[in-house]
């Protein structure tokens, strides 16, 4: 085996088994850091898949899924089995100069939101649904001028698209960053 791929194969499974001591650490917490370390660890893996390429990206991201299901909770490991493909989506398209990256990237996130709250949400006994008119009725006791039927109806789509549109954001711009960060002091060796 050459260099090269022993290095890709080492990285790899480096990365799988922080992301298992990040889930250890999520359990330990309380699950407080649940999205943050999940979105760390789409950036990650996004730097991966620029360093190296796709398909070894997607061979962590499935070593990754069993680490963190021997790891952590069921839910932290469905969360980030859908969302760490952001990582290497984006990294795809980028390469590949596909010309609507932010609608291809937006429209997995809808999807994956779309199977995580609705289908996983009642598999795994959360109200997704009560949860979001708890937190419209929260708001409206703030600012009494947003009570609406129409509002109180529709806050879980609303909170659907914002999560979908703000999560490749959030992914996009903190892969841009750490990938320039890298790349410059790459340079500077």
């Amino acid at each position: 085996m050459n260099r090269e791929k022993t290095k890709q194969m080492v990285t790899g499974a480096l990365m799988a088994a922080v992301f298992g001591v990040l889930s250890v650490i999520n359990v330990y917490t309380g699950t407080m850091f649940d999205i943050l370390f999940i979105y760390l660890m789409t950036v990650a893996l996004a730097y991966y898949t620029f360093r190296f390429n796709e398909k070894m990206a997607f061979l962590v991201w499935l070593t990754s899924t069993v680490v963190l299901f021997m790891t952590g909770e069921l839910f932290f490991t469905l969360y980030s089995f859908f969302t760490l493909p952001l990582g290497i989506l984006y990294i795809y398209c980028q390469r590949h100069d596909v010309k609507q990256t932010k609608w291809v990237l937006r429209g997995y996130s809808a999807f994956k939101n779309f199977i995580i709250l609705f289908l996983l949400g009642s598999l795994l006994g959360l109200n997704t649904f009560q949860d979001t008119k708890e937190i419209y009725q929260s708001i409206v006791s703030v600012l009494p001028f947003l009570k609406s039927d129409f509002l109180m109806n529709s806050t879980f789509i609303i909170l659907w698209l914002v999560l979908s549109f703000s999560e490749v954001y959030i992914i996009k711009v903190y892969t841009n960053i750490f990938i320039l960060r890298m790349n410059k002091n790459n340079r500077m060796k």
